[in-house]
């Protein structure tokens, strides 16, 4: 099994498609953050418009995808009428049209009419069991991927389009269609920034590297190997000092804290899904005894493996319990 499939496995995301949105004229949507756990993300089916997230400024056009890893308040509006000084004015001041929603049995549709610069937009959420996992940290606050130019993102392409007739005349099943397009988005998306490069600091940006990806791949297929930077190294048929140095570079962590960190997030997910005791699952991730396993992950999630699972069954006791209410 590939890293990638493994790692959003661990995330255990159901993603959502919420809004199918047709703006036009002078608009402007402010977006609160989002509960941990929880990414927005926005599709421009067509048009064009301004994100601003962070005190950054991002330009958006057909076929981007904008990911908020963790959930980040950002504000989506028409594009600026002259100059940045004006765009502040007009955002703060111009009056906005009349919103109107309609639910058309599979999502909401919202419109805000004008005379100009009509955008099609599809907005969602991808809804993570595991929040906080290490393929999301130190990602930025936001991601863009521009698909319209490139030749590699042709499935991203193809998804988004299935998206589009989904959402634009639902069909019986169109909820279970939507939400597993929406779910296979997100590796999807992660498969794109991985290819692109970029985001440094963090764990996309050693998947993208050909030789230190290799380090990944032996930790997730033997976790409770007695792992060392020499015997990581070794892995990747690089010196110790070369991938030392070049991890550090491109997670921002050492080796060995990266090692720990999989471990830790592997053994959380075995924990969630109730499979085998704690011993079982702390020997499965390279801890010889129970107290030690333990130790290690209070360490990295602040309470015990026994508290942690306690608290994922009861997560899942309040989902089934909400689901067959909302039946």
């Amino acid at each position: 099994m590939d890293s990638l499939t493994e790692l959003v496995r661990m995330l255990s995301p159901a993603g959502t498609v919420d809004l199918h949105c047709h703006f036009a004229g002078n608009w402007r949507v402010d977006n609160a953050a989002a509960p941990a756990g929880h990414l927005p993300y926005h599709i421009i089916l067509k048009g064009q418009a301004r994100a601003l997230v962070a005190q950054e400024a991002i330009s958006l056009d057909t076929g981007d995808v904008l990911l908020f890893p963790h959930g980040s308040a950002h504000t989506l509006r028409s594009l600026p009428e002259g100059t940045e000084e004006t765009e502040s004015a007009a955002g703060a001041h111009a009056a906005m049209p009349a919103r109107t929603t309609r639910f058309n049995g599979l999502l909401t549709e919202v419109t805000m009419p004008g005379d100009a610069h009509p955008l099609d937009m599809l907005c969602g959420t991808f809804v993570l069991g595991l929040p906080g996992t290490v393929l999301l940290r130190n990602l930025p606050p936001v991601l863009r991927v521009a698909t319209a130019q490139r030749a590699d993102c042709a499935w991203l392409h193809a998804l988004i389009d299935m998206m589009r007739n989904e959402a634009q005349a639902p069909e019986p099943g169109g909820a279970a269609v939507i939400g597993q397009l929406s779910t296979a988005l997100l590796t999807l998306v992660l498969r794109a920034l991985i290819a692109q490069g970029g985001v440094t600091h963090s764990l996309l940006a050693l998947m993208g590297d050909a030789r230190l990806s290799k380090a990944i791949d032996a930790v997730l297929r033997a976790p409770a190997e007695p792992w060392s930077v020499a015997s990581l190294a070794a892995a990747c048929h690089v010196s110790r000092a070369t991938f030392a140095r070049r991890f550090a570079q491109l997670s921002g962590e050492t080796p060995l804290q990266f090692v720990t960190t999989l471990r830790m997030e592997m053994a959380a997910r075995l924990l969630t899904l109730d499979r085998g005791s704690a011993a079982s699952i702390g020997e499965h991730c390279g801890y010889a005894s129970e107290a030690a396993f333990g130790r290690a992950f209070k360490a990295h999630f602040g309470v015990g493996p026994g508290m942690f699972r306690r608290a994922a069954r009861e997560r899942r006791t309040a989902a089934a319990a909400q689901a067959a209410s909302a039946r």
